[in-house]
């Protein structure tokens, strides 16, 4: 029964989501769904344990719960932070499905949000599953995330019509209209969901009957945000009218959720996560990663984006005071690149971090030639709270796997040499420094082996990097519109075996998606990397 307490229902009402009679009370939930077929994640992988791009999705509906605004204000969300969270599930790999029954069972919701990166399609299926299993038709289920960003897009961002609109061959819209996986997902979201969401919601309350169809008439193009979304039952897609979400008025995350993290590096501070929110991805365009700049867009509102991040930190700071009175604060800024690479906007959050001081130490990710070209910007940063910085180090040798576009200054110094001299300039500011090393670009054998040794010399003669996280180099849609392109990713990234156990230790890794041209990923291959970073991490500074 989805709403217990509603009297106006008739007594023979089945109550059945798309059949219902009456209105009812919103009671969602969200799942980031699993990328492993089997096992758990390495604690030596660095992967947070909060579903943060769930809650970045879910933040405008979760914070007019807590403020008790409109229909969410009526909803299950409409409590504490930390209660809050029960609704939402970061799930791992298939061992964690128990998990999600129970929550089903526990909260029976007539709303399922599941997020899903590329890697997560066939979890997604599964949660979908399992949520008809336990619920019948009793609840709506919409499915959001990257996936869905990269394989159903716009021809062009300004023709925002419907016929503009291109299907990838794995949209998992154009595979249910293909018959090629059950038909679980009402909803579709391709892009900025965060209004979206939460008129959703709204809209279900007010469906007196078939709420995918009604949400289908009468979801309003106009609500902010670069949007697509997909109702594969009906065979409709609308597509919104472009207005700009404004990143300034959106909810804090933090405030909304609260902190429950600490990362070892801020040591034994509580850790919020944070974005400035000026871009879905990077401002670079290197050709293996799935968050260039060709695929996810340009920036966005740079000239607040200071201030936005200087919010957030205060508000990190009060949650922790009022949440954790014995802790102190710390922030990841989650960026792709910490404010953009923009010196104006760094200049400026330093600048409000000087008028107004913060107890708060933060990290956040830049790039080699960045740090080294702006070395004064460092230093200022230093001074005021950046203890961290995370690099994508990816190679010592760029043009073994056809190069980098962050690749700035190759023609002064090797990538080598300029990685050296950003170590030294970290360490002699206090700040410490991990990097990301990324596999299956086209390497040899023989490079990944230097690779890791050098930054174990690194690691005891400099005191740095003090942590390296290893992934996989796996292939994405990349909102390609390439018909001869037939890649489904309805399979597994990785399949039960010795491979998938050495891969619970990394990133984002896969067998089954290498990147074209390039030969999956071998058992001996991976466990000498394995055995590798076990010898790095051994090394005490």
């Amino acid at each position: 029964m989805l709403n217990p307490t509603n009297r106006n229902c008739s007594s023979t009402c089945s109550h059945d989501v798309h059949t219902c009679c009456s209105r009812q009370a919103i009671r969602a939930i969200a799942v980031s769904a699993p990328d492993c077929i089997k096992g758990t994640k390495s604690r030596k992988a660095l992967n947070s344990p909060d579903p943060v791009s769930l809650f970045n999705a879910c933040r405008c509906a979760a914070n007019a719960a807590l403020r008790a605004d409109g229909a969410w204000g009526k909803s299950n969300w409409a409590q504490t932070g930390k209660e809050l969270r029960n609704s939402f599930l970061l799930m791992y790999s298939l061992d964690d499905m128990h998990q999600f029954r129970d929550l089903l069972q526990a909260e029976r919701p007539n709303i399922v949000f599941i997020g899903a990166m590329t890697l997560c399609m066939p979890g997604a299926i599964e949660c979908a599953k399992l949520a008809r299993e336990v619920l019948k038709n009793n609840a709506l289920i919409v499915l959001g995330g990257r996936h869905a960003n990269e394989t159903i897009f716009l021809t062009e961002e300004s023709q925002r019509l419907q016929s503009a609109v291109i299907h990838h061959t794995a949209s998992p819209g154009r595979l249910i209209r293909e018959g090629k996986i059950p038909p679980l997902f009402d909803v579709i979201i391709s892009g900025e969901a965060e209004l979206l969401i939460k008129q959703i919601g709204e809209l279900v309350t007010q469906s007196p009957h078939h709420p995918t169809r009604y949400i289908a008439n009468h979801l309003d193009r106009r609500v902010a945000g670069r949007w697509i979304i997909d109702f594969p039952h009906l065979g409709k897609t609308l597509v919104s009218a472009g207005i700009p979400l404004k990143h300034d008025e959106l909810p804090s995350v933090v405030e909304t959720f609260g902190i429950t993290a600490s990362f070892e590096v801020f040591r034994e501070r509580m850790t919020s996560h944070v974005f400035s929110d000026t871009g879905p991805g990077c401002v670079y365009d290197c050709a293996f990663c799935s968050e260039r700049r060709s695929v996810t867009g340009n920036i966005q509102e740079i000239k607040s984006a200071a201030s936005r991040l200087y919010k957030q930190f205060k508000v990190t700071v009060d949650t922790v005071k009022q949440d954790h009175p014995y802790k102190k604060a710390s922030a990841f800024v989650e960026d792709s690149i910490f404010l953009s690479g923009s010196p104006r906007a760094i200049n400026q959050l330093c600048h409000l971090l000087e008028q107004n001081p913060l107890d708060i130490v933060f990290g956040g990710q830049f790039t080699i030639d960045q740090i080294i070209n702006k070395m004064d910007i460092i230093e200022r940063l230093a001074q005021n709270g950046l203890t961290y910085v995370f690099i994508g180090l990816e190679t010592l040798e760029p043009d073994e796997i056809g190069g980098l576009s962050k690749d700035l200054g190759g023609k002064k110094d090797t990538w080598e040499n300029r990685f050296i001299k950003v170590l030294n300039i970290l360490k002699n500011n206090g700040i410490s420094c991990g990097c990301a090393l990324l596999f299956g670009l086209g390497e040899k054998r023989t490079s990944r082996k230097k690779l890791i040794q050098r930054l174990a010399l690194f690691k005891k003669d400099i005191g740095q990097p003090i942590l390296i996280s290893a992934n996989w180099a796996v292939r994405h849609p990349l909102r390609s519109d390439d018909e001869t392109d037939s890649e489904d990713f309805l399979r597994w990234g990785t399949p039960e075996g010795e491979l998938l156990e050495y891969f619970h230790s990394f990133g984002e890794a896969s067998l089954e998606y290498p990147l074209p041209n390039v030969a999956p990923p071998t058992v001996n291959e991976v466990k000498e990397v394995h055995h590798l970073l076990k010898d790095f991490e051994a090394i005490r500074v």
